[in-house]
């Protein structure tokens, strides 16, 4: 057995697909970006388009997690392929002329096909390598997404710019269907191990409560998503408006915001790398996980002490290496611990939690923030909040451990539901 994710044909697969589908992720927003412009009332249609995505996701995400844990994960996945791939065609034969709502319908479908995809990919991880490498799995994964937040709008602007939108969705289908092969690799090489869920009497609503019931009753991922609700509404949300104010009155405007970004997208890569290498080094995880993503209130709070943009660069690269070393951790340990009939929903769960807040918190900051030094001022306390919320969840049970030795096993029920209708523990039916 090979020492690391990659040395397991099905995952090299299924990170190949991925590393092909960036190239989409960030072709179809900059192309959409193009046909809205051209419009009346560009702004108008922009908010429309985008919105259509969140609306999308907050709908249904956690029907994409409940039909994770239904379905054959990989056929899950090559569904959402197909949806994008087909709403990708659609926009293509509308072309320039596409009316408002087209475009809203599509992006709609787009961000249904990512709600089917997420909770299926990361719940299909730890049938695919060992429980060993889960760490190193999940950071080649976060690795390969921040690289594409690095490198992928400039490149998806150039292209778009060079070729026209709707060449460029033609390069976004070419992605899909590669990913969709690629998947197919990897069904190949799971063979008998594909084994989709039995038949199921509950209804999908009361399969999502049943998600919902394992996070409460697991204390320590339930103290996690509250965090994690509160850092997006208070920190992470704000982020995106504040920051924009400060760099245009203190970093040269949108070129010190590109820096600021990509400096974050970088240190993610960092921290998700290290969380990877390092994680057999921990024998408290969660102490860890949580000081890493208090380097994130680190950033918050360096525009109240500093002007200086290399400064400032350096510290949100070390922002972005803590929320990906905390992420890498988390993913694992939800991977290890909650049963496997039960990871889709709760992935869907997780992912609902990193983003249900984020309109509110952009809102708000919005509405209570006027002008550079208000922004400063709205950054500093984001800060404090972040800090505070990372401190509190060691008030309880397992989080220090991340539900590792001596913590309380999973929930009765769901572990009885996982035993009838999953295949082995982690590690036990990775692909060699």
């Amino acid at each position: 057995m090979g020492r690391g994710p990659f040395s397991h044909p099905g995952y090299r697969w299924l990170w190949s697909g991925q590393l092909v589908s960036i190239i989409g992720d960030q072709l179809f927003p900059m192309a959409v970006v193009a046909l809205a412009l051209g419009r009346e009332e560009s702004a108008f249609s922009l908010g429309v388009v985008f919105g259509s995505r969140f609306c999308a996701l907050a709908l249904l995400i956690l029907v994409g997690g409940v039909l994770a844990d239904r379905m054959d994960k990989l056929r899950l996945m090559m569904s959402s392929d197909v949806v994008r791939l087909a709403a990708v065609l659609l926009l293509i034969a509308l072309g320039n002329g596409a009316p408002l709502w087209t475009l809203a319908l599509i992006t709609f479908l787009m961000g249904a096909g990512e709600s089917i995809f997420q909770p299926a990919y990361d719940s299909v991880v730890p049938s695919l390598v060992p429980e060993q490498v889960l760490e190193q799995a999940n950071a080649a994964t976060n690795m390969l997404k921040n690289i594409g937040q690095v490198v992928g709008p400039a490149g998806a602007g150039l292209l778009v710019a060079a070729v026209g939108p709707r060449n460029a969705l033609w390069v976004d289908a070419a992605t899909f269907a590669v990913s969709s092969l690629t998947l197919l690799m990897v069904g190949r090489r799971m063979g008998a191990r594909r084994q989709p869920a039995g038949r199921r009497e509950e209804s999908m609503f009361a399969e999502a409560v049943a998600g919902i019931r394992v996070v409460v009753r697991m204390r320590w991922l339930m103290a996690l998503e509250t965090m994690a609700v509160v850092h997006v509404l208070f920190a992470v949300g704000p982020w995106f408006v504040l920051v924009p104010l400060i760099a245009d009155d203190r970093l040269g405007g949108p070129a010190g915001y590109g820096f600021v970004l990509s400096a974050f997208a970088l240190g993610g890569i960092g921290g998700a790398a290290a969380a990877g290498l390092l994680q057999k080094l921990f024998r408290r995880p969660g102490l860890w996980a949580l000081a890493a993503i208090g380097l994130f209130g680190v950033a918050c709070l360096a525009f109240s002490v500093t002007s200086s943009l290399p400064l400032l660069v350096a510290l949100f690269a070390l922002g972005g290496a803590g929320v990906q070393f905390f992420d890498v951790l988390k993913t694992s340990a939800i991977q290890r611990h909650v049963p496997r009939a039960l990871l889709g929903r709760v992935f869907a769960l997780d992912f609902f939690a990193s983003f249900v807040g984020m309109p509110a918190g952009q809102m708000l900051a919005g509405l209570l923030v006027v002008g550079a030094q208000q922004a400063v001022t709205a950054m500093a306390v984001a800060g404090a909040v972040v800090f505070v919320t990372a401190l509190l969840p060691l008030a309880v049970r397992d989080v220090a451990t991340l539900g590792g030795p001596g913590a309380e096993p999973p929930p009765a029920d769901g572990a009885k539901q996982a035993a009838g209708q999953v295949a082995p523990a982690a590690g036990t039916g990775a692909a060699e």
